[in-house]
């Protein structure tokens, strides 16, 4: 009828053979169509080329290994020397905890108290490291994140929140400003790459002279934290003065540990006295072997990233991706300290002001629960509000330094405030009431951490 009496034009016509049926199951159905509406034999008609499978095949043959890309720290083989429970995260293989798997529970608790304690070593070398280069490198940073960076000192490390076009939280990390010119900027593990293509892509809109490197798998990092984690340093051979006077919080150092050199920020995601040290991921396992020797005579102890976890749930750290997700704004995490008011200018700064206006229907919490307590909500656990779900719990876990379990949820905003009292639904169905408490469980003062 519409004059296609070849196979091939037939096949274009009507896009049978393609897609998903590639094989010669309507390659034959067509070719004896063609032939009955055009009173020819099949052998005269034909088939188009076909295509595996060529006959009908289960789903089962064509599944294949399930195979995803790996990625491997370059300290791997030390925590595996180590006993390490190693899980994958992500792409990256990462410890969950050290020693007999039969005892983690009791190693998360012993860990975590080391760092508290003592001090612990934790490998962060899968954090998103994003090196900014040039004389608008300032500027750049002052665009893409909400806090001011354009007049940040040199030496100084600024926390990092990084909003998307709607106003929504994405990323949050750390810059420090090595040189007028220099920045070392890092990310988290699993926003790294959004990160650095949303850097390519408003550098190449914005036409500004910086360069945007990423050396996430050139360096690797180390986290020297708690109490004693400067007597550890300061007995390495080092050019650097980890004194508090010469090393205050929220600033950066370069020189060398150990012979090995490195970028040192001292930062506290777990609330104590912390030094992260960045270095070439090739001298990574001189200077893990190096910590760990100056820091036996302390308790040094390694620890994973289920200790790594509670350790920051106790001080109301978020983790991108578990606190937030794709609505999250600045002021429903609390964080309006973290946005510049003067700024003219950032991605997502005309979004939250809209949205603002619009006003707030929850606000990320802690929660704490009775010690002892035997039924405890797990995350994503929903939060009600006269009977109605109103929010959800996005972390929680059993804090050893405070003998109960923790939690940070959104609660409704009319249920905000210090000592109010929420219910949350457990996954058997039970109705749990749980007060209201600061983020910051442990240390509110940060009086730790800054020593």
């Amino acid at each position: 009828k519409e004059g296609y009496r070849e196979i091939e034009l037939v096949k274009r016509f009507t896009t049978v053979g393609m897609g998903p049926s590639q094989g010669r199951h309507s390659a034959l159905a067509t070719a004896r169509i063609v032939a009955e509406a055009t009173g020819r034999a099949i052998g005269e008609i034909g088939i188009t080329t076909a295509r595996p499978p060529v006959g009908p095949e289960t789903l089962g043959v064509l599944a294949g290994h399930h195979e995803v890309p790996e990625r491997r720290t370059a300290l791997h083989a030390r925590h595996l020397a180590l006993n390490a429970a190693m899980r994958p995260v992500g792409a990256w293989w990462r410890p969950y905890h050290y020693g007999d798997a039969s005892s983690a529970e009791e190693a998360v608790h012993e860990e975590i108290m080391a760092v508290r304690e003592g001090v612990g070593l934790l490998d962060v070398s899968t954090l998103g490291k994003l090196e900014i280069r040039g004389p608008d490198a300032g500027e750049f940073l002052d665009r893409l994140y909400t806090m001011a960076h354009a007049n940040q000192p040199v030496g100084r490390v600024r926390y990092c929140l990084m909003l998307n076009e709607m106003g929504s939280v994405v990323d949050d990390g750390v810059a420090y400003r090595m040189t007028q010119d220099q920045f070392y900027v890092t990310a988290t593990t699993g926003a790294v790459a959004r990160v650095y293509a949303d850097m390519l892509f408003w550098n190449a809109d914005w036409r500004l002279k910086v360069d945007v490197l990423n050396l996430t798998g050139a360096f690797c990092g180390l986290n020297v934290t708690g109490p004693k984690a400067r007597q550890v340093l300061e007995a390495l051979q080092s050019d650097i003065d980890f004194s508090r006077d010469a090393f205050p919080y929220l600033s950066g150092r370069e020189g060398t540990v150990a012979g090995v050199p490195v970028r040192v920020m001292r930062i506290g995601f777990t609330g104590e006295l912390s030094y992260e040290l960045h270095c070439p991921s090739s001298l990574a396992p001189a200077l893990w072997d190096a910590v760990m020797a100056a820091g036996r005579p302390h308790g040094l102890r390694p620890y994973g990233l289920e200790a790594s976890r509670i350790l920051r749930l106790e001080k109301g750290h978020i983790l991108i991706g578990q606190d937030t997700d794709a609505i999250t704004t600045p002021d429903e995490l609390g964080f309006g300290w973290a946005v510049s008011k003067k700024k003219p200018f950032f991605v997502g700064k005309r979004s939250i002001e809209m949205r603002a206006r619009l006003g707030q229907t929850r606000k990320l919490v802690g929660l704490q629960f009775p010690a002892g307590a035997s039924n405890i909500p797990g995350e994503s656990c929903l939060v009600l509000r006269n009977g109605a779900p109103v929010g959800q719990i996005t972390s929680v876990g059993y804090s050893p330094s405070l003998g109960r379990h923790i939690a940070l949820a959104y609660v409704h905003v009319d249920d905000q405030a210090e000592g109010s009292r929420v219910m949350v639904k457990c996954r058997n169905g039970e109705l749990v009431e749980a007060p209201v408490v600061a983020h910051a469980f442990f240390d509110p003062t940060n009086a730790r951490q800054e020593i």
